[in-house]
């Protein structure tokens, strides 16, 4: 797997994707298998119903990805973290 090719993809993906808006079926493939290499991978997808973009509810200005949860409880994570793992 070629990191700065995911890196690239995954930028384009949150670029696309407006805030809240559910991620295609390809997009949610790809991010699903980066997220394999979370460390919190399985507290993250128990319990998933899609993935969306959004604003960090911590980080000002930072958007990321969402595993929302059939509750519509939404888990951020960190690409960069599971890229880490990768590497």
């Amino acid at each position: 797997m070629d990191i700065n090719k995911v890196k690239s993809k995954s930028r384009a993906i949150l670029n696309m994707r407006k805030d809240g808006e559910k991620l295609d079926k390809s997009e949610a493939e790809f991010v699903g298998e980066i997220l394999k290499f979370h460390a919190k991978h399985d507290e993250k997808t128990k319990d998933l119903d899609h993935f969306e973009v959004g604003m960090h509810p911590e980080f000002n200005k930072t958007r990321c990805f969402f595993a929302v949860k059939k509750d519509n409880s939404k888990e951020d994570f960190s690409v960069s973290k599971c890229i880490m793992n990768l590497e």
